[in-house]
């Protein structure tokens, strides 16, 4: 199976209801510097924003790159592929990364609900995708696996939202590491 073969994203993207970012997350390198991501940013929320799409995802190509969204509260979801890229796998990304959130935060996202569960969010987008590979799309098993993770660093319900020390040094060692590899590529 060669590399084209396998399903991977692009970006995934959470806006709130005025297009400033909640999450970015950017696995190919679509755009030469922040300003052409923000860029892209702002014109896929412009093109996206006044559209009805609380209840299912959507589909638009926008600068050759097939983008899949919907709404939840104020809270825009993107899934970001190259043009070649099935669109129902990305919609399946979306569809799972949705259910997982309202799963785990027993409410469906809003910017403050996700802010509040930040390492919730970081967590179930790592546990989905890895360097713009698909690792799962089963819902409950991203909640599972999330679960297991809080279990093992105090569950983010459970502390009302805040970050222990051990879960920030873990989220920098991740950054970390991920900037290491970007660097080393």
């Amino acid at each position: 199976m060669e590399a084209a073969d396998i399903p991977s994203i692009a970006a995934v993207l959470l806006l709130d209801g005025d297009g400033k970012r909640i999450l970015v997350r950017y696995y190919r390198s679509l755009f030469g510097s922040s300003a052409e991501e923000t860029a892209f940013e702002k014109k896929l929320f412009d093109k996206t924003s006044r559209t009805n799409a609380k209840s299912e995802a959507e589909i638009i190509i926008l600068d050759g790159l097939v983008t899949v969204y919907r709404n939840s509260s104020d809270v825009w979801m993107y899934v970001v592929g190259r043009q070649t890229e099935n669109e129902l796998v990305l919609v399946n990304v979306l569809s799972a990364l949705h259910e997982a959130l309202t799963s785990l935060l027993r409410a469906p996202p809003d910017k403050r609900l996700l802010l509040d569960n930040f390492d919730t969010l970081l967590i179930s987008i790592d546990e989905m995708i890895d360097s713009g590979m698909i690792l799962e799309t089963d819902a409950q098993a991203i909640v599972n696996r999330v679960g297991m993770k809080a279990a093992d660093g105090g569950n983010p319900a459970e502390t009302g939202g805040t970050f222990s020390e051990g879960n920030l040094n873990s989220m920098f060692a991740s950054a970390r590491e991920q900037l290491a590899r970007s660097l080393l590529k």
